[in-house]
This record gives C-alpha cells, sequence and structure tokens, in this order.
C-alpha cells in the first residue's frame, strides 16, 4: 500500500481537497444532467412529404396521428432554387430556354410572349412565375438577400407575379429561398413546434442572418431548435459573421443543434466556433441516414434512438419516416408506431417530450472550483515520487508550478480546454499507475486456504484497485466537466492514451519493480531472459489485440463491431439496461480477481500477461468517465454492471483453477 511520508502529507492534503472540489464539479453537473431531459422527437418534413405522397396517404392526419405517438415537432427545411415548382405555386425557367420555348410554340403568358418578341428576355437571366402570393413574399424577401438590388426585378406585380433574377442557373439552383408558408403554418395548425433548417451564404452579414429568421418567425413564433444544412456543411454566418450568428440565437433564445456525427471530417464548418459563442444553448441532434435506415429492423432503429438520448446525451431525436411495412402493419402505422416506441421508452426512462433543454451554464463549470480539482494531478505526481523513492522538493514545486501556469495561461489565452485536457489526462495516467501499485502485495500474498475466503480476498483487491482507478475517473470529471465538453463541442483527446498507456505502465511496473515479485535483480535480466516459444506467439497475439483495441476506440472508428459483438452489446443493454463494457468485465476485473489466488509460479508463468489485462483494465475504467457526453449516472451503472460481471467471472476462473489444482494433487 501507499503510505505518505511526513515530508509529503502536504500533497496528501491538497490532493484531499482537490477531490472533493472534483466531488462538487460531479454533484453539480449530476444535479443539471438530471434536469436536462427534455427532448424533441422531429420529423423531416421532407422525406415524410414525399412518403405521404407516394401513398396518397392523407398529410395532415398522418401527422395527428404521429403527434399523439410522441411527435414533438416537424423538422423544416429551406426551399432550394432546384426545388422550385415542385409544389405547383412557381415555375423557374432560364432566359435561353424561354427563347427556345418561344421559336417552338408560342408562349401564352402575355407578358413573357411581349419580352420575347421585343428581344428584352435576357438568355443568362433566370425568370420565376409566381402563382401563390405567398410564395411571392417570400421571394421578395428572400432573393435581395443573395443578390444586389439590380440583380432582382418584379416584371408584374400581380398574379400571376413575374420576377427576373440575373444569375446563372447553376447557382440559382443551390440558393436557399426560405421554408414555405404552408409548411409553417401547417405546424402551427397541429400544435407542433418547428426545427428550421437553414443554409449559409458566405455573404451574409447581420442584416441578412436576421431577415432569415425573422421569415420564419412572423409566421410562428414557436421555433424550438435551428439546425443548419446545404453541400458546403456550414453554419449560418461561416466563416466571418458567426458573432452575428451568434447575437441572432441569443435574442430569439433557440437552441442550435448540433449533428451528431461518427467522423470528424463530417462535422459542420463553423459548429464548434457558434456552440462556443452561446453557451448554454446548444443541443446533441442524432440522425439516421436514410441507406442505413434502409437496413436496419424497426426495434434497431428505435433502440439505436433510445441509447442516444440515454447514454449520449442526445436532445433532439432527428427522424425520417422509415419505408417499410413492420408485420401485419401498413406503412402508416408502422411509422406511427416507430414513433410511440421511442416515445414510451423515453418516458419510462424519465425523460419528457418537448422543446429540447441543452445543457447550461452551472456551478461545476466555476473556474477557482476546477482550478482547485486540477491540483489532483500534481499532488498525486509528488506522492508517487515519494512511493518510488524519486522525491525532491524541487521536483514538487515543478509540478504544481508548471499545473498553475498552464491552467492561468489556458484561462488568459482562451483555451482552457487544451490545457484541462492536458491536466486531465496527466491526472488519469498518474491515478491509474496508483491502482496498479496498490495491488503490489496481491503479487507476492500466498492464496487462502479456502475457496470463500479466496474470494473475499480477491474481491477486496479488486475493488480497492477500481477505487483508485474510479478517482482518477474522478480527476477527469472534476477538470472536464464544462458543457461544451458535455456537448461534445470540446473533446477530450487523451481517450486513446488512457487506453493504450496504463497496460503498458503495468507491463513496465511487473517487469522492473522487484516488488512485484518477478525477481529480476536488473533492467538486462529481463531482456535476457530466455521466451519461450507459446511466449512469443502470445506476445504477438496480445500486441495486435492491443492494436485493435486502440483503433476501435471511440466513435469515429473506421473498423465496425461484428454481428456477433453487436447481438452481445443488444443483450446485455436489454438485461442489464447500461451495458457494462468487454474490457472491463472480460479482461479487467477477471484479471484482478485471478491474480491473488495463482500460486507463486503459476503468477510467474503468466504475470506479464496478468499486468496487461489489469492495465487494460484500470484503464478501461477511468476511459468510461473520459466520455464527457455519457452522464454520469450512466457511467457510474456501466461500472457498476462491469465490476459485477466481471467479478462473477473472476469467481468462475478461480473455483476451476482451484478445482484444478486439487484434482491433479
Amino acid at each position: 500500500m501507499i503510505h505518505f511520508a511526513s515530508r509529503t502529507r502536504y500533497a496528501a492534503v491538497i490532493l484531499l481537497v482537490a477531490l472533493l472540489a472534483c466531488v462538487a464539479v460531479g454533484y453539480f453537473r449530476d444535479r443539471v444532467e438530471s434536469h436536462a431531459r427534455r427532448v424533441e422527437l422531429a420529423m423531416d418534413f421532407t422525406d415524410f412529404e414525399a412518403m405521404a405522397g407516394s401513398y396518397d396517404y392523407d398529410l395532415a392526419a398522418f401527422l395527428i396521428a404521429l403527434r399523439r405517438a410522441g411527435l414533438t415537432s416537424l423538422a423544416l427545411t429551406e426551399e432550394l432554387g432546384a426545388n422550385v415548382g415542385y409544389d405547383g405555386k412557381a415555375y423557374a425557367m432560364t432566359g435561353a430556354a424561354l427563347l427556345n420555348q418561344a421559336r417552338v410554340t408560342p408562349i401564352r403568358d402575355p407578358l413573357l410572349a411581349k419580352l420575347a418578341r421585343t428581344n428584352w428576355i435576357v438568355p443568362g437571366a433566370v425568370y420565376l412565375l409566381v402563382s401563390d402570393e405567398a410564395t411571392y413574399d417570400r421571394y421578395r424577401a428572400q432573393l435581395p438577400l443573395h443578390f444586389m438590388p439590380q440583380s432582382v426585378r418584379v416584371l408584374r406585380a400581380s398574379r400571376p407575379w413575374l420576377i427576373e433574377v440575373r444569375t446563372q442557373i447553376d447557382y440559382f439552383n443551390t440558393l436557399g429561398l426560405g421554408i414555405p408558408t404552408d409548411q409553417i403554418e401547417l405546424a402551427r395548425r397541429l400544435a407542433l413546434l418547428v426545427i428550421p433548417r437553414f443554409q449559409n451564404d458566405e455573404r451574409f452579414g447581420g442584416p441578412q442572418i436576421d431577415a432569415v429568421f425573422d421569415d420564419v418567425l412572423r409566421y410562428d413564433p414557436k421555433v424550438s431548435t435551428v439546425i443548419f444544412f446545404g453541400l458546403n456543411n456550414q453554419v449560418m454566418g461561416y466563416p466571418d459573421h458567426l458573432p452575428q450568428t451568434a447575437d441572432a440565437f441569443g435574442r430569439h433564445l433557440f437552441n442550435f443543434g448540433s449533428i451528431e456525427t461518427y467522423d470528424s471530417s463530417q462535422v459542420q464548418k463553423g459548429n464548434d466556433t457558434l456552440a462556443k459563442l452561446i453557451p448554454g444553448r446548444t443541443v446533441r441532434v442524432q440522425a439516421i441516414a436514410k441507406t442505413e435506415l434502409d437496413k436496419l429492423k424497426l426495434d434497431e432503429v428505435v433502440a439505436r434512438y433510445v441509447l442516444g438520448v440515454r447514454e449520449r446525451n442526445v436532445r433532439v431525436v432527428y427522424l425520417r419516416p422509415w419505408p417499410h411495412q413492420d408485420g401485419s402493419l401498413s406503412i402508416e402505422a408502422t411509422n406511427v408506431e416507430m414513433v410511440k416506441a421511442i416515445a414510451d421508452e423515453l418516458r419510462a426512462d424519465g425523460f419528457v417530450l418537448g422543446r429540447a433543454t441543452p445543457i447550461p451554464q452551472y456551478h461545476g463549470n466555476n473556474r477557482l472550483l476546477v482550478g482547485i480539482a486540477a491540483l489532483a494531478t500534481p499532488s498525486i505526481f509528488v506522492l508517487l515520487l515519494e512511493f518510488f523513492g524519486w522525491y525532491r522538493r524541487r521536483f514538487a514545486a515543478a509540478a504544481y508550478a508548471i499545473t498553475i501556469a498552464a491552467y492561468v495561461a489556458g484561462l488568459v489565452a482562451q483555451h482552457d480546454a487544451a490545457a484541462r485536457s492536458a491536466i486531465a489526462l496527466a491526472g488519469a495516467l498518474l491515478f491509474a499507475t496508483a491502482a496498479l501499485l496498490v495491488l503490489i502485495p496481491a503479487w507476492t500474498e500466498s492464496p487462502a486456504a479456502t475457496t470463500p475466503a479466496q474470494l473475499l480476498r480477491s474481491l477486496g483487491w479488486t475493488l480497492a484497485a477500481t477505487g483508485v482507478a474510479l478517482l482518477g475517473a474522478l480527476v477527469v470529471v472534476g477538470v472536464m466537466s464544462s458543457p461544451p465538453a458535455m456537448e461534445e463541442i470540446e473533446r477530450f483527446r487523451g481517450v486513446r492514451l488512457i487506453l493504450g498507456l496504463p497496460p503498458l505502465i503495468a507491463l513496465a511496473l511487473y517487469l522492473f519493480d522487484r516488488r512485484f515479485g518477478l525477481g529480476a535483480k536488473r533492467p538486462g535480466d529481463v531482456f535476457l531472459s530466455p521466451v519461450l516459444a507459446y511466449q512469443l506467439l502470445a506476445g504477438i497475439v496480445i500486441v495486435g489485440l492491443g492494436a485493435l483495441m486502440l483503433v476501435r476506440s471511440g466513435n469515429d472508428s473506421d473498423i465496425s463491431p461484428s454481428p456477433l459483438e453487436l447481438a452481445l452489446r443488444h443483450g446485455l443493454t436489454h438485461v442489464l439496461s447500461v451495458r457494462p463494457r468487454f474490457k472491463e468485465f472480460l479482461i479487467g476485473f477477471p484479471c484482478m480477481m485471478l491474480l491473488p489466488a495463482l500460486l507463486q509460479p503459476h503468477r510467474r508463468a503468466i504475470g506479464w500477461a496478468l499486468a496487461l489485462g489489469i492495465g487494460v483494465g484500470v484503464g478501461d475504467v477511468i476511459d468510461t468517465f473520459s466520455h464527457l457526453h455519457t452522464p454520469l449516472e450512466i457511467s457510474v451503472l456501466r461500472i457498476v454492471n462491469g465490476l459485477v460481471v466481471g467479478a462473477l467471472i473472476g469467481a468462475i476462473l478461480i473455483w476451476i483453477y482451484r478445482r484444478t489444482l486439487a484434482t491433479s494433487r
């Protein structure tokens, strides 16, 4: 065990204070997470309208059925120039097309016919013939946002209205022309919240951005969350006018929908900057692409959305209609059942359906409190120096000075996320080392006389190592739990190191620290020891598995889980509610349980493998809390479930081992 010498008791006291600060951050964070539990179920109206039209469903009646099932919102997308005319209320054509038509057949519209005869039609311009007054008003409001005044001319100010736009058709086709008024009015009539989907124009300044927002608010003030789209994958105001977009969000108190992605290259440009400019107004959005939706079963779709809300802090479930029948249900009834199943499961988990609630600024993100929590890292460093006999006062002073300087510099430079990540990563690795050192007596003690006594002893050592590892997780929580990190706007970059380094630290301690019972007197003895064929083969396998573990870590892995693994995940989630992690209950905890039960010769034979396995488990315990978008309650349940299942597996291994020994005698 680690004992505190009198010369380092100050570090133990500071560590205790810092850990209490971490506990305070965790408490405030848990309170915030327990209150931010309102979720939107939104349907993409464009896809929904297309499906309803394909099967001749009554659009309003279908939406009413979905609302009764739990739907809260309609996601309404700006009309693109390429889609003008799809609703029959307007028609867009180039001047060249009009002139060609005039050569073949008479033009019925008298004004257009006159313009063609008198050569007033510009071949390169676009002409809009509009038969609906609301659509005309929308075009009159939207077109001046994209063009200079002289580029847009109203040629006829009465029905059917005629507008000339001096632009190329390719550019016109990509423009956002506002959200159709009838869609906004439909949402208002059916008491559904509106989620506007706007496209950025890089030339937009403050007035244009305000006009885009006001165009929706003029018809319906019940805008909940704004989600951006577009071929360039940009948020409104990117790259030069993000502060003006942030001002618009601040005035209107909209939520900003940050779309969850599994590839960093897919994150919308300007997403993180905008989210940081409007703290406490960002919500995570989960959607399933249409191409992937076609490959999933209905229960898989429901389970994925519910999992996103429960375990990844998703607050806007962005639905697309499921284009298949479930059993004997019609496609219409199947979609109603999908929404109802998601809504019922979320309500059963304590969530409320309505306007999404973001993670606000909260007391746990207080700079002073976080600064105190950060002192846990140099404190555990000083205590470890003392344990290894390397303590020097200048080393301790340097550790505290570097930590404080890094934290303050991050605040001053407004890059505190990077400073926090470095401090949290160092703390996590140092506590992982301390967790491994706690097990030193387990490497040298003799097994218990009876199996029940051995099970209790093994469980005690497992709980001790896990407890110290959880202190490292607590430091990560205390230092990193800012709202942007909890919304995954600011990302903790140390996840792979937390997974990959503890096994290597464990192996190094086992090989080079004689207190682990290996018996090597000098480091050279380890490198000059003979290697058996099975050890070489096992080493190659373990290195390969370690590389696979690192590649598979995180949400953006290029290697997808196998069907068997997905089935196991689904089964564990169904049985335990929160799925424990394989690296904990299949590797880490069983190795911790088995270690003190082995005879010394057997420990030496597979000690290196046990050290690696224990390191994997310790690192994964801390890594569980490094995914800051996962609520604390879920992370705690994950550890508890993993510990229970892993201890049971370890107990079975101990029973088999002792039974085998008894039989061999």
